[in-house]
């Protein structure tokens, strides 16, 4: 009898005995999931194409099927936008994650320091009454001193390289712009308004003061106006031409307010006297 049920355990355990192994490519392997970057270290402004690669059991790689969601763990470094643009906007380090299908990423990328970084900027001077544009007018640009000029031509076009950062904007040494101007954001728009006279206007971009993309949705008030930047992020307001100094000269603020952002408050002096570019730069809480 114990023979007999011998032979029946050995026969349970060897069922499978005989049964083929997996072999080939596939064998041991999970699909897994890999942020690409062609560059592990890049300059401050600099920027670069991430994207994920989905390897199967196969082995063999593509893209994934659905939509990837991009993080960074230091947007003060290392910004990424949608479509996985990643933009060094200062020196440091930062893991980037990729959620996608499923499945999470991280890789670690670095930025290096660059010294004297600057910005070709380019817009258009036009008339602030008319909107006509102001050709052959010299433009002076700088950050301490003004001593970056350029000419406009007959469309009133201008181009300019500017060292990155707060610079100012002259017309015959008389400021008429605040610029924010940074390394790594989109396409800047340097559009600027002359010939105001006795009018009194403010205008410019808001702008996220990490990834530097235009605010859209922000409630820019002053001079007891409002108005709410559209998708460039761009506002104007213009608060009428009667010179009046004597009911013009309380302490004026300009104040921007997002729900996602910080709330922005400038002190814009005794009063708002002329028309004036200030660009604004909104931080997250």
């Amino acid at each position: 009898m114990h023979a007999k049920w011998g032979l029946v355990v050995a026969a349970l355990f060897c069922a499978g005995c005989d049964d083929p192994k997996p072999t080939g490519p596939s064998a041991g392997r999970d699909t897994r999931i890999t942020v690409i970057a062609p560059h592990p270290t890049i300059a401050v402004g600099g920027s670069q194409q991430l994207s994920v690669v989905i390897t199967g059991p196969d082995g063999v790689g593509h893209p994934p099927v659905g939509p990837t969601v991009w993080r960074s763990s230091n947007e003060a470094v290392y910004a990424v936008w949608n479509g996985g643009v990643a933009v060094a906007l200062a020196a440091g380090q930062a893991t980037i994650s990729a959620d996608a299908d499923g499945r999470t990423a991280d890789i670690t990328l670095r930025v290096e320091p660059q010294a004297g970084a600057s910005r070709g900027i380019q817009g258009r001077l036009t008339d602030f009454a008319t909107g006509a544009p102001m050709g052959g007018v010299t433009l002076s640009f700088g950050v301490d001193a003004l001593d970056l000029r350029t000419t406009t031509d007959g469309s009133g076009t201008f181009a300019i390289d500017v060292p990155a950062g707060r610079v100012s904007a002259a017309i015959d040494g008389q400021v008429l712009a605040d610029l924010a101007v940074r390394v790594g954001g989109p396409a800047f728009r340097g559009d600027l308004l002359g010939n105001g006279g006795t009018c009194d206007s403010r205008y410019g971009v808001v702008t996220d003061a990490q990834s530097f993309q235009p605010v859209a949705g922000a409630t820019v008030s002053l001079g007891g106006r409002s108005m709410v930047t559209g998708a460039d992020g761009w506002y104007r307001i213009d608060l009428g031409c009667v010179y009046d100094p004597f009911n013009n000269s309380s302490t004026t603020f300009m104040r921007i307010a997002h729900p996602a952002y910080r709330e922005f408050s400038r002190v814009l002096g005794r009063g708002i006297h002329g028309v004036s570019r200030i660009d604004a730069e909104l931080l997250r809480p």
